[in-house]
């Protein structure tokens, strides 16, 4: 295959950023201005607007995807490749999700080389941002590949790349020099702090609204701590839990009963052991 018969985007096939899913596909959540994703917002235009590398990394849980496809829905809704592997992924398993995320047509190159051109070629075409969801999944090699499209580019032809993933995708990268260099901005994600599970989990869902603060305190020391997704879970069950009792409003009995069908078996509290200690 040459260049001048490879295949091309088609033209009405440009992928749009849909609407980040909440856990549990939980009805009636809503996105929360959170000081992270405000952070990752800001963060992500900078990264688009420089073409740059960033790494966004923290534990599971917390949001990171969420944030990122929220902020995409504001700052750039189109030319968005997202990557996403379950299960580590090899530089060969990178070049067909691409060839498959940018509507690529006809088959794929069958050398490596001819492929990376086509790659090459293609992505200098428009000002993608390519999203490598999962980021902890990826070898050295994986990001040496990614690096290695994004170091072909130049100027604004260049693609713009979010990594986001778990602790490992910070050490993976942070460990090669000539990977931690090319890193425009590093985000870590942490748990919420008391004073902002406060404030943002009335926002979250209606039925924590009205809720008073010690209930709030109480769920978040038995266990949901400030993990946006251990909050849904929670949520989930006392959504439950006042249906079959009939309750208009979410009180400790219900929220008790929730923790135990959310959370694992625990000898302790969070807030025995505070009180231990």
């Amino acid at each position: 295959m040459t260049d001048t018969d490879a295949p091309t985007p088609r033209p009405d096939q440009d992928d749009v950023v849909g609407e980040p899913d909440f856990y549990l596909n939980l009805a009636g959540a809503r996105i929360v201005a959170t000081e992270a994703l405000l952070e990752a917002s800001e963060n992500i235009a900078d990264t688009i607007e420089a073409r740059a590398m960033s790494c966004i990394y923290g534990d599971a849980g917390l949001g990171k995807t969420f944030s990122v496809l929220a902020a995409l829905k504001e700052i750039s809704a189109d030319r968005v490749l997202l990557l996403q592997f379950r299960s580590r992924p090899t530089p060969r398993d990178i070049r067909q999700e691409l060839f498959n995320e940018l509507n690529l047509e006809g088959e794929p190159p069958s050398h490596p080389s001819e492929f990376d051109r086509l790659l090459k070629r293609t992505l200098a075409r428009k000002p993608y941002v390519l999203v490598c969801d999962e980021a902890q999944q990826f070898s050295r090699e994986c990001f040496e590949f990614v690096r290695h499209l994004w170091d072909t580019g130049n100027g604004k032809n260049r693609p713009a790349v979010l990594f986001v993933g778990g602790e490992e995708a910070y050490k993976t990268l942070y460990s090669e020099p000539a990977l931690a260099s090319r890193i425009y901005i590093w985000q870590e994600f942490a748990p919420m702090e008391m004073d902002e599970v406060q404030k943002n989990i009335p926002l979250f869902h209606p039925i924590w609204a009205d809720a008073s603060p010690e209930l709030i305190e109480y769920v978040y020391d038995e266990g949901a701590g400030g993990t946006f997704r251990v909050w849904s879970k929670i949520t989930y069950h006392v959504i439950e839990g006042m249906k079959r009792r009939g309750l208009e409003h979410v009180d400790e009995t219900v929220a008790r009963w929730a923790l135990r069908r959310a959370l694992p078996h625990r000898r302790g509290s969070r807030r025995q052991h505070q009180d231990a200690g």
